[in-house]
């Protein structure tokens, strides 16, 4: 029997168990295979749903399902946190002392918001990337807001979703201009790269926004520390600001499994070959998401596209085909900016974010996720996104042209193409 063992029940991981459930049906059923899934939680979580429960007073409940809907039949769900992986033993140590081996091992553990990381900020500072009860109380608080200043803080980076500082920053703007009390709020957004935006093209799109509407930016900030007592937020460089409400972004880092199993970087992130999506090293066994270290935006659409990489390459190893794909490294992460328009912060690894004009038909793309995200986790909505993601994998013995990769994008977005 060849045994697939997937540690992490979010994105990449359940959708990774589907696909890999409906390719191997038949040996599953025939007892040639078996798919197992590792996860703590029995409740999954819609995460990009944080902004909407943050800064529109959506439910927490809205964006929640059991886990157990939305797996295929054929996948065994284990609800039992993985506390130990060991690769030369092949095999997955959970917290109730069960061992589960493998043949292949796919790791999907995602990224840890950690506040405690930085003095203060736990206490200080309120945040929608730990939960939706957590998003809850920037909801809470905001109603009672009447007027001062509001910082929007990166305090680490990588963090999940790129785009999610900008887009609260926004979206801040837009309560209070609801509430008719824009006037008497100053919105600040602290960030510790060189402008706005990190990617050069979509900051210009960003900056000339912010300026308009009246958000100031203070580049180069790397947080250091919080004094929640005289409401101050310091940099490493010496700066300090005063705050009234403090919204910030908690540094990341891997999984505590990783960490614990000596298996991941310094943040605990996992080495993986951003192509294949192989951990390095290591024969059988693949990494996905936000728990790799490959330098792309944590986030769920690229937990997506990878695991259909993953996936694919999986069934090619147990049929012992040459078959194989890689993952180009393309990112499509939409960003609110108010005023129902939005803008798709869309790349690959050969090919940067393009220009680009918010628009209407974005936002309501956006909106539309939130609708399709559970049904796109059985695979269902595969063709459709194929379409829209445009290419994504390739065959290992094909390496696209760079320029080609910019006209699809482009496409994609209904954007010009390059000459």
């Amino acid at each position: 029997m060849q045994r697939v063992v997937i540690v992490g029940s979010g994105d990449g991981g359940t959708f990774t168990a589907n696909l890999l459930a409906s390719e191997l049906r038949d040996e599953i059923h025939g007892g040639l295979a078996s798919v197992q899934l590792v996860g703590e939680h029995l409740h999954h979580p819609f995460q990009p749903g944080n902004l909407d429960i943050a800064f529109k007073g959506a439910s927490p409940d809205k964006y929640v399902k059991e886990e157990t809907e939305l797996l295929r039949k054929d996948v065994e769900f284990i609800q039992d946190p993985a506390v130990k992986i060991d690769f030369k033993a092949k095999s997955v140590s959970t917290k109730s002392g069960r061992t589960l081996t493998y043949d292949f091992l796919v790791i999907a553990t995602g990224a840890v918001p950690d506040p405690s990381k930085v003095p203060g900020l736990a206490q200080g500072a309120l945040n929608f990337h730990t939960g939706g009860k957590d998003s809850q109380r920037i909801w809470e608080s905001l109603q009672t807001f009447d007027g001062g200043t509001v910082i929007v803080a990166i305090a680490g980076t990588p963090h999940k979703c790129p785009p999610s500082p900008n887009e609260a920053a926004f979206m801040l703007d837009e309560f209070f201009q609801k509430r008719g009390i824009r006037d008497k709020v100053k919105i600040k957004f602290l960030t510790p790269y060189p402008r706005p935006y990190p990617a050069e093209k979509i900051s210009k799109v960003v900056e000339p926004m912010f300026q308009e509407k009246g958000i100031e930016v203070s580049t180069f900030f790397n947080v250091d520390s919080v004094d929640p007592a005289e409401r101050k937020i310091y940099s490493l460089e010496g700066e300090a600001f005063h705050y009234d409400l403090l919204i910030a972004i908690p540094p990341h880092h891997g999984a505590d499994v990783i960490i614990d199993s000596g298996i991941g970087d310094q943040e605990g992130y996992v080495p993986t070959d951003k192509g294949m999506m192989k951990v390095q090293g290591q024969v059988g066994v693949y990494a996905i998401g936000d728990a790799t270290n490959i330098p792309v935006s944590k986030s769920g659409v690229v937990a997506h596209l990878q695991s259909v990489v993953v996936a694919h390459n999986i069934v090619a190893e147990m049929q012992q085909s040459s078959d194989m794909l890689e993952y180009n490294g393309r990112i499509n992460c939409p960003m609110e900016v108010g005023a129902r328009k939005a803008i798709f912060v869309s790349a690959t690894y050969s090919s940067p974010p393009v220009d680009q004009t918010p628009s209407t038909i974005k936002y309501f793309m956006k909106r539309s996720f939130a609708m399709i995200y559970w049904r796109a986790l059985n695979g269902s909505l595969e063709r459709m996104f194929d379409l829209f993601f445009g290419q994504t994998r390739f065959p290992v013995k094909d390496k696209p042209e760079p320029q080609k990769q910019v006209v699809e994008v482009k496409a994609a977005l209904g954007e010009k193409k390059v000459a």
